[in-house]
């Protein structure tokens, strides 16, 4: 698990020495049963592609859509990622990337006459579309994502893990 957590470290500081900062900003990542908030920093690498790094905390409420009668928590991730602009050099426009998270989760489980608490690391990678404008205080962009939670690691009983769609908008400063 620590190679793992080192490879995606390196994967990370790399991303961020072979290219040229283009913004930073926010982002949100709406799922059926959760909502990731983050910082968003942005790396040109081409006219029209960028590597992004991320940072944020994940809160999910999976009800019982997990292997629990209930599950519920959060954590903290990081992430790394690709896009792609199709009108080229950040102009508004269709994109397209790839992405891969890691999330470090606490769930609070409960079924009928037990409960208990799992700590997870949960790899979250993710195809993603979208399209994005250009403001007169930044750039916004909003995107459909399509992917896997995988728990890689879990302490305690397991939990909730599969396909996963999410609904995301990021915001870049001063674009």
């Amino acid at each position: 698990m620590k190679r793992l957590f080192g490879l995606f470290f390196v994967l990370i500081a790399s991303a961020g020495c072979a290219a040229s900062p283009q913004g930073w900003g926010t982002e949100l990542q709406l799922y059926p049963s959760g909502l990731i908030v983050a910082g968003h920093t942005r790396y040109s690498i081409s006219q029209d592609e960028s590597l992004f790094l991320r940072a944020g905390y994940n809160f999910t409420d999976r009800g019982n859509s997990g292997k629990h009668e209930d599950e519920e928590g959060g954590g903290p991730g990081l992430g790394v990622g690709y896009r792609r602009n199709l009108a080229g050099d950040g102009a508004q426009g269709w994109l397209y990337g790839a992405r891969v998270d890691l999330f470090f989760l606490d769930i609070d489980w409960k079924d009928t006459g037990s409960q208990g608490s799992s700590d997870v690391i949960v790899l979250q990678p993710a195809v993603e579309g979208g399209y994005g404008w250009n403001l007169a205080s930044g750039r916004i962009e909003l995107t459909l994502s399509a992917g896997a939670e995988i728990n890689i690691d879990t302490n305690g009983e397991d939990v909730g893990e599969g396909a996963i769609g999410l609904l995301g908008v990021t915001y870049l400063f001063g674009r």
